[in-house]
């Protein structure tokens, strides 16, 4: 699946800190949205029960819960575009609030019976202006800036700032409205609503997913459009029960029963494939965790969690999905096989049930919408199944990756404002990458000997790992850095040990054999990990003894305690434990003493710089600070001749390096005798 051009158009607006911003914002106001479509549901099922007082009430509360929605979206969105522009958060919010209030009244946006203007256009756009309009006065240094204290030049500058902004936008507000009919303006954008319209709705449906793509609640943003159709419904049901007339087949609880199974985009159908047809454990996890929302049509756990929004692998199918599931709905109930919505129902009504109750208790309603349930399964399987090709037990998209996109705290900071693509882009291509390895040819093991110079003999093996192609071609371990971008390097550490263990068997009948195997300090720190090196081991046919795991001092900064109880656990079983890279870090010298080593391996950073004195000093300096531990030197990298001279002055007795051996197969070091 070629999404190149999807990458660079999301990456684009991923990166955009605005959008990002209001991403945020519709986040942080989700509590609002749900406690208002809660309350609808209660009241609704208050209702059928016949406590229609108790109902009303709940009801009521639900409606006045959800006109406050726009005034907090102009506050919240004004404090972080403050924060962003880096100015007087008073003075965007204050001056938002009444430019939006003036120019909504002025239009004749208030809401029935209220004061409450409701327009979630403007309610992004005005403060979008203002903060602009403000960081254009800053930088003009036209705000005042006197001796006297600071609170009365932010009060003047309040004052003054709030009154040539509301006057400057309300004037141009009403202008716009005496030159330009609104509403004319507004609809002409937009497809005409016609009840019995589907490619109005298909257009609809499009664009309200194509906003929730990018994070922002596209129901919220349109709903201008779904007003007008929620009075056009109101109208015909009207008329349906005085008159007869028939029912329209696209009404608004169409779209909540058909087009939004589990929430926008149908995602209902994606947590099924992700519980049913995942081999990942953490996708498995989210859906467990995300079903019982997705039953009542919240998916935003899924949208931002996996996430949808600026996945450019999810993106066609959590546009097309509803279409289809839409456009199905459709020619069904024009056929007479399914009857047409004929009540309003919740849109958080569970699926079946809504169908069922929306279209007056009508069984096959509740079958069509687990047909497109099942038609949409059918359409998300293969796009999900690219994200899950890598098999592993970590999720591809992170709980750290999403972190770092809505870090609510910071929302008003302008350093947090991150894109999510970036992140999310590069670990898709380590997964393609990963994929195009495993396609193209096979991980295999190396070899690299370890020289014991005083005996004249090989001591230990190094395991390295390598990709070879079908053409013979030989891969340094470069791709290592695409398995950890997917959490997967545990996996492919212990595939490591395993296959080595394999793989050395005929050589451990020398009782001086060793192999040598590296551990990442994720590995390291699974739950369990010495037990599952214990088992290892015990099936193969290596003993305890001819083992020796590496391990980095970054494990050691991570957790010192855990690093402590595993490495006496392994030591215990006479398994040896070498501390590999000393002296490339700054800490290293501090684990000497804390930590009981079998071997120490100097770095090859300290090999390099033998030419100069400092440099040979230091590295005496550092073998002489080993060698108090008790521990075995090996020096890493030796490749030339002076190197190997300076090794014997210093008494150094174990090499690996080009010097003697390059990693080899294990074949090379059977064809060569090394342990005979």
């Amino acid at each position: 699946m070629k999404i190149k051009p999807l990458y660079s158009l999301l990456a684009n607006i991923s990166e955009n800190a605005y959008i990002n911003g209001l991403c945020n914002v519709f986040v942080m106001l989700l509590p609002v949205s749900l406690l208002s479509a809660f309350c609808m549901l209660v009241g609704n099922g208050f209702q059928l029960l016949g406590y229609d007082w108790l109902g009303h009430k709940i009801i009521f509360t639900s409606t006045l819960v959800w006109k406050l929605f726009p005034i907090l979206l102009v506050v919240y969105f004004s404090q972080f575009l403050a924060g962003y522009e880096r100015v007087s958060r008073a003075n965007v919010i204050t001056s938002s609030l009444l430019i939006y209030v003036i120019i909504c009244h002025e239009w004749g946006m208030l809401q029935p019976g209220t004061v409450v203007p409701s327009n979630y256009p403007l309610a992004v756009l005005i403060p979008l202006f203002v903060s602009k309009t403000l960081a254009l006065l800053t930088r003009k240094k036209l705000f005042i800036e006197s001796d006297l204290p600071n609170v009365v030049d932010q009060t003047l500058n309040l004052i003054g700032s709030t009154i040539v902004l509301v006057f400057t936008y309300s004037m141009a507000g009403i202008l716009l409205k005496s030159a330009v009919d609104w509403g004319f303006g507004v609809n002409s954008l937009l497809p005409s609503l016609d009840t019995c319209s589907l490619s109005s709705a298909l257009i609809y449906e499009l664009l309200r997913n194509l906003f929730w793509s990018i994070g922002i609640n596209g129901h919220i943003i349109l709903s201008p459009y779904k007003s007008e159709l929620y009075e056009l419904t109101l109208q015909s049901f009207a008329m349906h029960d005085e008159l007869g007339t028939p029912l329209p087949i696209i009404t608004s609880n169409f779209y909540d029963i058909y087009a939004g199974i589990g929430g926008a985009g149908n995602t209902l159908s994606l947590v099924l494939c992700m519980l049913f047809f995942t081999k990942n454990k953490a996708y498995r996890t989210l859906a467990l965790a995300a079903l019982t929302l997705s039953v009542f049509n919240i998916n935003e756990p899924i949208l931002f969690g996996l996430p949808v929004i600026f996945n450019p692998v999810l993106i066609v199918p959590f546009l097309l999905t509803p279409l289809i599931g839409l456009s199905l709905a459709y020619f069904v109930t024009a056929s007479g096989l399914v009857a047409p919505v004929s009540s309003f129902i919740s849109w958080m009504t569970p699926v079946f049930f809504s169908g069922f109750h929306a279209t007056g208790g009508d069984e096959s309603a509740a079958v069509l919408q687990l047909l497109i349930l099942l038609v949409g399964v059918a359409i998300y399987y293969p796009f999900f199944k690219q994200m899950d090709k890598v098999v592993g037990g970590n999720a591809i998209f992170t709980k750290g990756l999403s972190d770092n996109f809505f870090v609510y705290p910071q929302v008003a900071k302008r350093q947090e404002v991150v894109g999510l693509l970036p992140q999310m882009s590069a670990n898709l291509s380590a997964q393609r990458h990963i994929a195009e390895l495993q396609a193209s040819g096979e991980f295999v093991l190396f070899y690299q000997p370890q020289v014991d110079i005083r005996r004249g003999k090989v001591s230990s093996l190094e395991v390295l790992i390598r990709h070879k192609s079908k053409k013979g071609v030989i891969t340094p371990p470069t791709f290592l850095s695409s398995f950890a971008k997917l959490g997967l390097t545990s996996e492919i550490d212990l595939w490591v040990v395993k296959q080595a263990l394999e793989e050395v068997a005929p050589l451990t009948v020398n009782p001086d054999f060793k192999v040598s195997i590296n551990i990442s300090p994720d590995t390291f720190l699974v739950e369990g990990f010495a037990d599952i090196v214990t088992n290892l081991i015990e099936q193969s046919c290596v003993d305890f003894s001819q083992v020796e795991l590496e391990i980095t001092e970054d494990l050691l900064i991570q957790d010192e305690k855990t690093t402590a109880n595993v490495l006496a656990q392994l030591q215990q079983l006479g398994i040896s434990i070498a501390l590999d890279d000393f002296g490339s870090g700054y800490s290293s010298i501090g684990y000497l003493s804390s930590y009981e080593f079998d071997k120490v391996k100097i770095d090859r950073s300290l090999v390099l710089n033998l030419k100069n004195k400092n440099g040979r000093e230091m590295f005496s300096l550092t073998s002489q600070l080993v060698r108090v531990t008790g521990a075995e030197i090996v020096v890493e990298g030796v490749e030339h001749e002076d190197e190997m001279m300076f090794m014997r002055e210093q008494n150094i007795e174990l090499i690996q390096g080009y010097y003697f051996y390059k990693p080899m197969p294990l074949s090379e070091v059977v064809e060569r005798q090394l342990f005979r």
